[in-house]
């Protein structure tokens, strides 16, 4: 068998070396053959130990087809047939036996098996989980140190598909293998296509996964391979299924709530190519072997890179180009931040730790280096590092011109600590959507509600259009130096932003780099240029309010001015303006080139603005926010308090029972605009009505 070079090094520090190795290396990379091998060729037992029993079977199924015996024990075997296996083992009729750590906390095992097997070596599969700053702890791997220490094993051997520095310091020790040989490859996985991509609302991250299916499978049963959808939630892996399959895909969905039998039907059907597309928690992947896998999507912002590079890396492990779409809105970051919160039973300094990590995601996200590179630079594996990939959405981007120079540290310092102070001196926290609006100088009709742009801090990252703003305020929260109030969903300055803002500390955030400027698309415009691009804005802010998405998820104001500058003519014109790729002409360009060709006057087609009134605008009478909050809760008794599950649940409960969204609304005690809201992102329906 074909062996890499850095699995050679592995199996001669393990037979001939030390006989102590941690391995770190991708899913998919090779690293059971590091241990099987050797157990092969060598006198005695192999003991693995792994957490799950499907990869167990998956393993000795290969062995045994490979002629070497192995069997696996498990609580859903028969007593009896896990004594025989115990005596075949004791026999000598194995060469590998594999066992999760649970089975490990039983005496009479390990005194009547474990102790008396001539131990060839022992395998510690899925080592991360023994650490408590991994993003997978299992307890029960914590026992593994005492065990070794009674056990003596002549060689010992940890291998895992994600540990950072800290998380490989922590298996050694507690493995007690100090001076193990830790050797990192893998990890440039060189035919995988990352990208990320702002999505927010559950029809525009489905309409955006099947244009991703469209692309790398091409057609259902088409032959081309598979894809794996993975979501925050067991309801949204049953929506993305449910809504994949009603778009003609052969799609399953895959969840811990589902019973053992319906988990291996549907993870049957997959590895064997019989669905096209599987959506799921993190709860499905290890053992699967499927090598033909093209795209992964990451319906929610995963909780550490760690998870993230461990799901992506499912994909294109034969080798051949494959995908992985990482799509973010703000929701979700607030969600996984909430659902750390909300975990009591875990530890202050872990739930910090959780928190890092969520930040270190987030910085991911928000980056535009390449892809590859970070992460090389994340696990240290500076061996691999490519120098720029050349095809991920960074470097694609830098290499067609689209993205100006990044500013680095210093560069950037005097802009943050702007941005930091117009942060900290606004009379109230707001959520990241108005905040970005009023950094760019947007003036939008939330920012005009507050009657903030006539502020002296309008503005402060002028030079940035609202996406790059919202981009830089994820570096912020990265940084640490903003941090989210759950409650409200608000951005609020943290002690270390208050003392970059004020000099005292060292800036640490570089702001995103601005998109290039493109032929037609100065900075300024003037004249009928200027009109028209405001006519753009005015009609952009009518599709996001009929959508119920922000309105940057329409167009930026960058795509916008380069469209009033250039006046393209037709699609093909329109799909040259950097920022109106082929979905969005798809879905707006007959609007955008009818609306050009009447000079700007609103074509036909638009959606209805929502009818403005004084109510809705309470600068109209002079009012402050306050005064208008407390107006509209004399009718709506719940405006704007934080939604919680038991009322998501109930919402969907009134609406299956045919309540519409006014007859909600009036039993919640809530705005009809909120409750529409928040229909369309539960996914009970596609667009929330305009506001009366």
């Amino acid at each position: 068998m074909q062996l890499y070079d850095w699995q050679r090094e592995v199996i001669d520090e393990l037979m001939r070396g030390s006989g102590r190795v941690l391995v770190v290396a991708p899913t998919g990379g090779g690293k059971s053959l590091c241990f099987q091998q050797p157990a092969a060729e060598l006198d005695g037992v192999a003991l693995v130990i792994t957490p799950l029993i499907s990869l167990m079977a998956d393993q000795v199924a290969s062995l045994d087809a490979r002629g070497i015996p192995a069997t696996y024990l498990a609580t859903s075997l028969p007593a009896d047939e896990n004594r025989r296996r115990e005596q075949a083992a004791l026999a000598g009729e194995l060469k590998l036996l594999y066992v999760a750590p649970e089975r490990l906390a039983s005496e009479r095992f390990v005194e009547e098996v474990l102790m008396r097997l001539p131990l060839s070596l022992v395998a510690v599969d899925e080592a991360h989980c023994i650490s408590h700053w991994g993003h997978d702890f299992r307890p029960d791997y914590l026992q593994l140190g005492d065990l070794i220490e009674r056990l003596q094993p002549p060689r010992l051997i940890a291998c895992t598909a994600t540990a950072t520095p800290t998380v490989r310091r922590e298996i050694v020790e507690r493995l007690r293998m100090p001076d193990a040989r830790q050797v990192l490859r893998g990890f440039a996985r060189r035919n995988l296509q990352f990208s990320v991509e702002e999505a927010s609302g559950a029809k525009a991250k489905e309409r955006r996964i099947a244009a991703a299916l469209k692309q790398w499978l091409g057609a259902p049963a088409a032959g081309r391979g598979g894809a794996i959808v993975y979501t925050g939630s067991r309801r949204n892996a049953e929506l993305v299924a449910a809504s994949m399959r009603e778009l003609g895909w052969r799609a399953a969905h895959y969840h811990a709530g589902m019973t053992g039998d319906e988990r291996t039907e549907a993870q049957g059907l997959f590895q064997s190519g019989d669905i096209d597309v599987i959506a799921a928690t993190n709860a499905f992947g290890m053992g699967i072997d499927r090598a033909d896998i093209r795209l992964v999507v990451h319906h929610a912002l995963p909780e550490s890179v760690e998870a993230y590079y461990q799901e992506v890396g499912r994909a294109g492990r034969d080798g051949e180009p494959a995908a992985g779409l990482l799509l973010i809105a703000d929701p979700d970051i607030t969600l996984r931040f909430r659902l750390i919160a909300l975990d009591e039973e875990l530890p202050p300094e872990q739930a910090l730790h959780r928190r890092e990590l969520l930040r270190s995601m987030i910085g991911y996200a928000a980056s535009a280096a390449c892809r590859h590179d970070q992460i090389l630079d994340y696990f240290e594996d500076v061996a691999e590092e490519l120098g720029g990939c050349g095809h991920c959405d960074n470097c694609i981007a830098a290499a067609a011109g689209r993205l100006g120079a990044e500013p680095d540290e210093t560069a950037s310092a005097d802009a943050v600590r702007a941005a930091l102070k117009a942060i900290r001196e606004l009379p109230f926290a707001v959520g990241a959507s108005v905040l970005s609006s009023y950094l760019a100088g947007a003036s939008t009709a939330q920012v005009r509600r507050y009657d903030w742009q006539a502020r002296e801090t309008f503005g402060a990252l002028g030079p940035l259009d609202e996406g790059r703003v919202r981009q830089a305020l994820r570096r912020f929260l990265a940084a640490g130096l903003l941090a989210l109030e759950l409650e409200h969903s608000t951005l609020r300055i943290t002690r270390r932003g208050a003392d970059v803002a004020s000099g005292q500390r060292e800036n640490p955030v570089r702001l995103p780099p601005a998109l290039a400027a493109v032929r037609g698309a100065p900075d300024s415009l003037g004249g009928d240029d200027l009109r028209l691009f405001e006519q753009l804005r005015e009609w952009r802010l009518e599709q996001a309010r009929a959508a119920g998405i922000p309105a940057y998820g329409v167009c930026q104001d960058v795509t916008l001015r380069a469209i009033a500058a250039a006046r393209p003519a037709s699609a093909d014109e329109l799909i040259a303006i950097p920022g109106m790729g082929p979905a969005r002409v798809e879905r707006y360009g007959a609007e955008i080139l009818a609306l050009l060709r009447d000079g700007g006057a609103p074509p036909a087609s638009s959606a209805t603005p929502p009818p403005s009134s004084p109510r809705s605008d309470p600068s109209a009478e002079g009012r402050s926010f306050s005064e208008y909050q407390l107006e509209v809760r004399r009718t709506h008794p719940r405006a704007w308090e934080r939604w919680s599950d038991e009322e998501d649940a109930h919402v969907v409960q009134l609406a299956a029972s045919g309540k519409g969204v006014d007859d909600i609304a009036a039993e919640l005690g809530r705005q009809p605009r909120a409750i529409g809201l928040r229909m369309v992102k539960l996914g009970l329906i596609e667009e929330a009505p305009a506001e009366a």
